[in-house]
This record gives structure tokens, sequence and C-alpha cells, in this order.
């Protein structure tokens, strides 16, 4: 007496044509993900081809408040307040940027530029 026929024809049938949309759905997906044992594209070029890196992040990036240290992070360099970057000293930091003293006078750096903060009143139902 044949296995299947304690379950039922369609119940194996449905079961094998599950576990063959799972496997299809499986290799499928990991076509998508990148190889991680892969060598950088600058290793597999060939060296006549030049290799453009990406652009540098330019101006602020990140500010760093604690108790103890408040410092910014300008073009990839971490400045401490007080501290020079160039022939200017970071003298101000907050929440939404920096203020840094140079010969030239004052410049205002802010994290998100053509973004501000403004409160809105708003009224509650009846």
């Amino acid at each position: 007496m044949p296995m299947y026929m304690g379950y039922g024809r369609s119940a194996v049938i449905v079961g094998g044509l599950g576990a063959v949309f799972m496997l299809l759905a499986a290799s499928a997906s990991a076509e998508d993900l990148p190889d991680p044992t892969r060598p950088p594209v600058a290793v597999m070029t060939p060296a006549d081809t030049v290799v453009v890196e990406p652009p540098k992040p330019a101006g602020l990036q990140s500010v760093i408040i604690s108790k103890g240290r408040s410092a910014a992070i300008i073009d990839g360099q971490t400045i401490e307040l007080g501290g020079k970057y160039g022939d200017v000293r970071l003298i101000e930091v907050s929440d939404t940027g920096v203020i840094l003293q140079g010969a030239r006078g004052k410049t205002v750096m802010t994290l998100f530029p053509g973004v501000s903060i403004s409160k809105k009143k708003v009224k509650v139902g009846p």
C-alpha cells in the first residue's frame, strides 16, 4: 500500500509543489546579494583604467555633545571645542550646527542647511 494513501493524493501534490516553489524563491533571492568575498573594484580593473573615487563629504557632518565633550566633524575631521580647523577656531557647538571664528569673522555651519525649526500652534478638537 503506497504511503500517500493515508494523506490523500492532493495533499502530497500540494506539499511537493510548495517545496518546489520554496526552492525557486530561495535561488532567485540569492542572486541579488553581493558576494562579500569579491575583491574591490580597484583590484579587478586593468592597470590602464583610471578608478574614480567617490567625492568626500564636505562641510559639517555631525556634532558631538556630551557632559564632558563638545566637538564637530567637519570634512571627516573631528574638531574639539576650542580646536582649530585650518585657520579658524571652533567656538560654539549646538544641536543644529557650529560657529567658527577666524580672521575674517564668524562662520556658521548648520547640519541641515535650508531646514529651519519653528513652532506652530495646533488647534485641539472641540
